[in-house]
């Protein structure tokens, strides 16, 4: 689940003719607005790169309408080095307080300078009126040239490895190499910079950090591996002539290796157009721009642009639909077919209005499109044209970049899908309203969609709890509960199930039910003093203290718990309230799908941690990573730390291996972090594990086998030798006779026959082994007892290289379940269960 800023991903041209208002003042009226609460702005950004012989620049800008109490906004930044200047222009609505229009020279120069202007208001519509350079005078002129030399570069690239070079001022001493991180207001770019500075260091920007809403930092050392790349995700039905459409979005820095994706998807029908986009990061391999025409048309039409690139920060850049699309200059030839038309995420009505099919066209198509994958769930119900009957508008596509899509053309299906997702996060006031996407599942019939969503203000500081996803809980229309209305601690909540269609679920931000105070400062103080916390931890020893409203008369110190809807939680909260007691949910014991209740008396030394069993058989286990997901969460008792422990058994590369996993509460093991053991190795039969025990809530947290395959080294493969031996991991009973015989490489001498037997972390079993050995090896747990939250015994038989006839078997010492017993486990799939401790606990097992 990902939460986004308040950055609109996309200007979609709010039109001139929606009220008399823009209109009049797009034509030069200007309004006063003393009681006016709503105002339209001017709104867009700009990034671009001139030869200073080209100012003054002019522009000109979209429109958006704000919310009630909001100002419009504008900020300008000029970056010159040399003969070259970069513009920065982000334009929009704001909360902030109205602010004069202020030039400020962060560097004055020569060389490399650094000019802005900022300006907030609430005088008029589109106040934030900005469209030239002109204002921001003050930029340096030429001064007496020196004899230091360097490079001159702006680019959002890399810069070139032999750049051109420029003389510096004189008395300039050094030349910059950098880069310029902007982040904020739409703008979300890396500027790299090499110029002329006076003195050594990495401040170009004189200790500036924020200019009006955009966020600046620099970076002088060695380009990260990690890229940075435009990430978000939108669908919007438009009418056909507000194309082309543009849009900005927010930003993400991504893990080492992976690309920067983008994906947009138009699914044209008459006179509307349902546009798609994902952007973000992605493991696939790098494609170069590429427009396909799934369905060209007249008709329905369906045509994507997907591109995935490593060769820069921000190199998903694509921010409109020119690249692949424009709307057709003029009607194709009409036929006789008349059929349905629409185009909806909703059901379409029981008459839709009718539309007359070009010429060709011969059928009448009525569907569901389904797109899964990249942020984007959706169903969209469209109705039209078609030169063939079946239900083939996609032409076959099953794939689009990260988007998986589908079509049902059947009766509607009684099982809803539903929006899913469960996510707690602390945010500072400010960087409200939220906004946040996720994923989603498809319901048991009956099933319906539920969200809930719980605010916690402390402060300038709120702790969100969100839920979503499939219930048997009857409808409920949605609702906002204040179970604690402040000022001082505030608990709010939102809650909704709903059953009327797919993703009924859908609400995506805060706005819906709380916006901050628009003025916080203006409730009156009182005398009082109380610590402020807001943790998901402990909180610290002595924390801040803040001044309490008047009529408070009590300090908070408690532990507010959530338990359900994927959900699990400890907050601890210091705060001020208007009345002693434990009480600041204000008697709350259910909120939605979620359990709360709150403790104030001494400090609890109780964890929580994720619980959950893994068992996966596959032939690439060492090389691919696997998800590592907890089924559950758990309340550890007094004493107990969390721990995560992963076991890979593979008797030979290119064979099926096993891979088993436990999450969940345990006695404490002294081990001051991971740790990865390889118990044997090539080019024998590899067992290899990785344990984490720790202390902190929710600490055990691995979301894939990777914390034990990045620490697994594969020499290359010596030669194979004469040695041949079966091969075998069999999750129970013993391997069979006819298992793959295979070739050993050289350097192993005989062959291993035995069963390593596993307890404890919610697991029993026995896994039976074979494979070829090295001479300097009998035993492949080398006589290891114990594998993290594992209770391990290996038996094998011990073979004499000179009597090979003469076997003798390592007796077991302990008893446990039986191999039948095991194999009627495992085959219960996903539905088995083992039992541990007093608990059952499920167990995600997934065999090839």
């Amino acid at each position: 689940m990902h939460f986004l800023g308040r950055e609109p991903i996309g200007d979609f041209c709010h039109h001139l003719n929606m009220s008399p208002a823009p209109l009049l003042a797009f034509l030069g009226v200007t309004f006063l607005l003393p009681d006016v609460q709503t105002l339209y702005c001017q709104w867009g950004t700009v990034e671009v790169v001139k030869n200073v012989s080209e100012l003054p620049y002019e522009w000109t800008n979209s429109q958006t309408t704000c919310e009630t109490g909001e100002g419009c906004r504008e900020t300008a930044i000029l970056i010159k080095n040399g003969p070259q200047v970069t513009l920065l222009l982000s334009k929009g609505c704001t909360m902030e307080k109205d602010q004069e229009a202020t030039v400020t020279e962060h560097r004055a120069g020569p060389g490399l300078s650094i000019i802005s202007y900022t300006r907030v208001c609430r005088h008029g519509f589109f106040c934030n009126d900005l469209s030239t350079t002109d204002r921001l005078s003050g930029l340096p002129t030429a001064t007496v040239p020196g004899t230091l030399r360097c490079p001159v570069c702006f680019s959002k690239g890399d810069c070139p490895e032999n750049p051109p070079q420029q003389i510096c001022p004189k008395g300039h001493t050094h030349c910059y190499n950098g880069v310029l991180e902007v982040r904020g207001g739409g703008i979300a770019t890396n500027l790299r910079v090499q110029g002329c500075m006076p003195q050594p260091g990495c401040n170009l920007l004189n200790g500036t950090q924020v200019i009006g809403p955009i966020h600046l930092s620099e970076n002088c050392g060695p380009k990260s591996g990690n890229l940075v790349c435009k990430k978000g995700t939108l669908e919007t039905l438009r009418d056909v002539s507000t194309f082309p459409v543009e849009w900005t979005t927010p930003w993400q820095s991504c893990e080492i290796g992976e690309g920067c994706q983008e994906t947009v998807v138009l699914i044209v029908n008459g006179d509307q157009v349902n546009l798609v986009l994902s952007k973000g990061c992605t493991e696939a391999k790098d494609q170069e721009p590429r427009v396909t025409w799934h369905r060209a048309g007249p008709g329905l039409t369906v045509v994507s642009y997907t591109r995935v690139c490593r060769h820069g920060d921000f190199c998903n850049d694509v921010s409109n639909t020119r690249t692949f699309w424009t709307p057709p200059a003029s009607p194709d030839a009409r036929g006789s077919l008349r059929c349905a038309h629409c185009l909806s995420k909703d059901d379409c009505p029981e008459n839709s209005s009718q539309q007359t099919c070009p010429a060709g066209h011969t059928h009448c198509y009525k569907g569901v499109l389904k797109l899964r994958g990249g942020g984007i769930f959706s169903n969209l119900r469209v109705q039209g044209c078609m030169p063939q009957p079946g239900c083939n508008l996609l032409n076959g596509t099953q794939v689009i970049g990260p988007i998986h899509v589908s079509e049902d053309c059947g009766p509607k299906s009684a099982n809803l899908d539903c929006k899913k997702g469960a996510a707690e996060a602390i945010r500072d006031v400010s960087t409200f309203p939220l906004e946040w996407t996720t994923s989603w599942q498809s319901c048991e019939i009956g099933e319906g969609c539920q969200e809930t969503v719980v605010l916690i203000v402390n402060g300038d500081q709120v702790n969100l709890v969100l839920s979503k996803g499939c219930t048997e809980a009857k409808d409920q229309e949605p609702r906002v509960t204040w179970h604690r209305a402040g000022p001082g601690l505030t608990v709010v909540s939102y809650t909704r199930v709903c059953r009327h269609g797919d993703f009924c679920n859908d609400v995506s931000n805060t706005r819906t039910f709380w916006t901050p105070p628009a003025s916080p400062d203006a409730r009156v103080p009182g005398t009082l003093l109380c610590p402020h916390c807001l943790s998901s931890n402990d909180c610290p020893e002595n924390p801040p203290q803040q001044i309490c409203p008047a009529g408070y008369s009590h300090c908070y110190n408690g532990m507010v718990r959530l338990r359900g809807g994927g959900i699990f939680s400890n907050l601890r909260v210091q705060g001020c309230m208007p009345q002693p007691g434990c009480n600041l949910l204000n008697g709350t014991q259910v909120i939605g799908p979620m359990d709360v209740s709150e403790n104030c008396g001494p400090k609890s030394d109780t964890v929580v941690c994720h619980r959950g069993v893994m068992l996966q058989m596959g032939r690439r286990l060492h090389q691919e990573p696997v998800e590592w997901e907890a089924s559950g969460q758990q309340d550890c008792s007094p004493g107990e730390v969390c721990q995560e422990t992963l076991l890979l058994i593979e008797p030979a590369p290119g064979q099926q291996s096993l891979l088993v996993g436990s999450k969940g509460c345990s006695s404490p093991e002294r081990q001051d972090g991971p740790a990865v053991s390889i118990h044997s190795n090539f080019p024998g039969i590899l067992v290899a594990s990785y344990v984490r025990f720790c202390s902190s809530n929710m600490c055990n947290s691995a979301s894939s086998s990777s914390v034990l395959l990045g620490s697994i080294l594969r020499p290359v493969p010596p030669p194979p030798g004469h040695l041949q031996c079966p091969v075998c991991v069999q999750f129970s009973g013993a391997c069979s006779d006819d298992s793959n015989i295979i070739t050993c490489p050289s350097g192993t001498t005989h062959c291993y026959k035995g069963s390593i037997d596993t307890r404890g972390g919610g697991l029993s079993a026995t896994f039976s082994i074979q494979g070829c050995m090295p001479e300097s090896s009998r035993s492949l747990l080398n006589k290891a007892r114990k594998i993290g939250i594992f209770s391990v015994h290996e038996s094998y038989e011990e073979e004499n290289s000179k009597e090979k006839n003469k076997k003798t078997k390592v007796p077991r010492k302990h008893s446990g379940a039986s191999a039948p017993y095991l194999a009627w486990v495992v085959g219960l799939g996903p539905f088995v269960a083992l039992w541990c401790g007093g608990f059952l606990l499920p167990v995600k097992s997934i065999f090839p």
